[in-house]
């Protein structure tokens, strides 16, 4: 499938809820696991249907079961219909405060930067079983949190580039050899996503 990339009004759409099992959905979401899976430089950990056009509320995720990135140990996973019940109380930029976690997005290129998220979250969701949606529930921790965050904030409309303009946090664009990142000094590049 084709990944769409800012400023496409596709990322920008909020996605509704899938209520019909067909062979339509279980096409959709077996190309949106290969996508997901294929996809390399940059690898994906994470893949929504708006990013491929469609507003289902579906995302996939291609993390290890400890939410490491450990790819060797990956678990491509769907979610249908997921909805964040609880989460931590406080926001951080990751496990180090000296040194944030910088989130990507396969629909901006080559762009990074720092993301307010909590630390843990729940979420409930469905899983497609003997052609029926069957309700779940999970507990996600660091990466996996962050992962599930933004997969949910794809559903919503949000970018994490969003997050930059709205808190005014450093903005980075890898460089031409792909070998460091650069911090973006004039961010109103941002606005055109």
């Amino acid at each position: 499938m084709k990944i769409i990339t800012a400023p496409h009004e596709g990322l920008r759409t909020k996605a509704k809820s899938v209520k019909r099992i067909d062979k339509k959905l279980y096409k959709f979401i077996t190309q949106l696991q290969a996508t997901l899976k294929g996809k390399d430089k940059p690898a994906g950990v994470g893949l929504a249907a708006p990013q491929v056009n469609k507003a289902w509320r579906i995302f996939t995720t291609n993390i290890s079961p400890e939410g490491s990135r450990d790819i060797s140990r990956v678990n491509i996973k769907v979610f249908i219909n997921p909805i964040m019940t609880k989460h931590d109380k406080k926001l951080s930029f990751g496990p180090d405060e000296k040194h944030p976690t910088l989130e990507g997005c396969l629909s901006i290129k080559s762009i990074y930067g720092p993301v307010p998220r909590y630390a843990w979250v729940k979420f409930e969701w469905q899983e497609l079983e003997n052609e029926k949606l069957v309700n779940k529930k999970g507990h996600f921790e660091h990466f996996a949190a962050r992962v599930m965050q933004h997969e949910l904030d794809h559903l919503n409309g949000i970018l994490f580039t969003d997050y930059s303009l709205d808190y005014d946090l450093p903005i980075y664009q890898e460089s031409d050899d792909g070998k460091k990142l650069v911090e973006v000094k004039n961010k109103s590049v941002l606005e055109m996503f």
